[in-house]
Parts: structure tokens; C-alpha cells; sequence
């Protein structure tokens, strides 16, 4: 059995125990990134595109290096993008366990804006194998004397929730550094991953304008939810307080999911009354034509 069935049966293996199934868009995923492309992955949230991803990515890390458990540093692989600052831990998190479980010895860490300067210039020094950051500490990193040679062993840049960047002043940073990333290193590959966005040929063009559309790539991933919808009504409708701010009054029933098994101590009919404002007179004010 050769290197690359041995760890796809691996992969195939460890997604098992943890109760998963390798989704069809995912399998895809990492054939494209084995085989050198760029894309735009589409999934809904929560449907496992962060692992479409970086399980391709660890795959082909393996697969063109056989030899490296004996290697304990390997330069910087891997940038993850991030434009929300709060899920980089959750990132971090998850690819340090699928890393672990297939045996690759990456250092995955975190450059934000809360780093501190003692983890800035320690990931100067010895760059760790994955950084998940955000598109203004990217251009801060560009910024640093030498920064060719940090880059130098760049192989993918995944820029994660792209729906959230296109179009915006952050876009363009990353834009920008994707730009000066691609001219430093030609064979970089470039990844998105999107969850909801209605222009998908122009999000495809903006993101990976610097691959030629040969090496281009896009991912559906086709994944029927069932979608249940609750209306929830206020118990009194007809006295809505005519300055607003109604939803405290409601709250009960909303955290409940419109559902009838909220106890009826802490009913929203049990909440303090509402301040009830007058209602407007019906006799014409002064001054006013009646």
C-alpha cells in the first residue's frame, strides 16, 4: 500500500472514531489541494469545511513528505486567515487535534492583535508551522526586516470566511498580501472558504486573481438541513408599548423556542408590568389645525 491510500485510510480511520463521516465535499477538497489547485470551498456553517481544508492540506504535507516524523521543524506550511479574532482559538484548537491524530508534528499558533511581544518575536525566531491571524497582523508581519525569509517556505494561505472580507477595507489587505505572497512564492496555493454569498463568480475572481483559471477550483457542498421555524407571539398584543423595548418583556418565551413548557412562575405573564405610556388624546393639541 503506498504512502497516499496508507494515510487517506488513516484520515478515513480517525474521522470514525470520532463519530464522522468524511463528507463528498471534503474528499474533494483534499483531491484538489493534493493536486495543486486554488479555490473557494461553500458549505453552510458547521457542515466541517474548516477540516475540508486542513486535512487536505496535512495530507499533502505527508504524502510529499514521507520522512517527516523525523524532521522537528519544517518552517512556516500554513496562514488561516481569520477576520473574527474570537474563532482563532476554536481554529487552533481543532487543526492541533487533527495534526496529532495523523501524527504530524506542526506547531499551530495564534498572531493577533492579543499577542504578546514575547510570542511575536518567538515566532520571528523559530516561525511555527501554522499561524491563524487576521489580515492587518499579516501586513504587520510584511512590514518586518527579513520577511521573505519567513515566508520562504509558504505553501497555502486559506482565507476563511471570505463572504465576511470581500468588499471591504480588510478584503483589500488581504488582497494586497495575497498579492505579495504569490509573487514572493508562484507556486503558492490560495483557498476560501465561504458559507453564504450570493456572487460567487466575482468572490472566485477577487480571491484568486493571481491563479490562472486552469488551476481554479470551486466546492459545493450540497447538504440538505431540515429547517423548522417557530413564530413566537408576545401573550398580549394588543398593548405594545408605543416607545418600543417590548423584547424584555418576551424574553421567556424567546430563550424557550416559542415552545409551551416554560414554567408558568417565570412566564412572561409573571414579569413585572410594562410602564404603560398614555395614549395620545384624541382632542387636537394647541397650535395645531385641528
Amino acid at each position: 500500500m503506498d504512502t497516499n491510500q496508507s494515510t487517506w485510510l488513516q484520515v478515513e480511520a480517525w474521522f470514525h472514531s470520532q463519530g464522522w463521516t468524511p463528507m463528498d465535499f471534503q474528499k474533494e477538497t483534499w483531491v484538489h489541494i493534493i493536486d495543486g489547485k486554488s479555490g473557494l470551498v461553500n458549505a453552510p456553517t458547521g457542515s466541517g469545511k474548516t477540516y475540508s481544508l486542513f486535512i487536505g492540506i496535512l495530507l499533502d504535507f505527508i504524502i510529499k513528505n514521507p520522512n517527516h516524523t523525523s524532521i522537528s521543524q519544517h518552517g512556516l506550511q500554513l496562514i488561516w486567515v481569520s477576520p473574527i479574532r474570537a474563532l482563532a482559538k476554536e481554529i487552533q484548537m481543532s487543526c492541533q487535534r487533527a495534526a496529532e491524530a495523523l501524527g504530524v508534528k506542526w506547531q499551530i499558533e495564534i498572531r493577533t492583535g492579543d499577542s504578546t511581544t514575547k510570542e511575536r518575536q518567538a515566532q520571528l525566531k523559530r516561525p511555527p508551522e501554522v499561524i491563524i491571524t487576521t489580515p492587518e497582523s499579516i501586513h504587520v508581519l510584511m512590514a518586518t526586516k527579513g520577511y521573505p525569509n519567513f515566508f520562504g517556505t509558504l505553501k497555502t494561505i486559506v482565507v476563511d470566511e471570505w463572504h465576511e472580507l470581500i468588499g471591504s477595507k480588510r478584503g483589500v489587505q488581504t488582497e494586497l498580501a495575497i498579492s505579495r505572497l504569490k509573487g514572493l512564492i508562484p507556486n503558492l496555493k490560495i483557498w476560501g472558504i465561504s458559507a453564504t454569498i450570493g456572487n460567487m463568480d466575482e468572490a472566485i475572481e477577487v480571491l484568486l486573481f493571481p491563479v490562472q483559471s486552469s488551476d481554479r477550483v470551486l466546492v459545493r457542498a450540497h447538504v440538505k438541513k431540515d429547517i423548522e421555524l417557530h413564530s413566537v407571539y408576545p401573550d398580549i398584543i394588543e398593548e405594545f408599548p408605543w416607545a418600543g423595548h417590548y423584547a424584555p418583556r418576551d424574553r421567556p418565551p424567546v430563550a424557550c423556542g416559542g415552545c409551551e413548557c416554560w414554567p408558568p412562575s417565570t412566564s412572561s405573564r409573571a414579569l413585572p408590568p410594562r410602564a404603560r405610556l398614555p395614549r395620545p388624546s384624541s382632542s387636537p393639541s394647541p397650535g395645531r389645525p385641528s
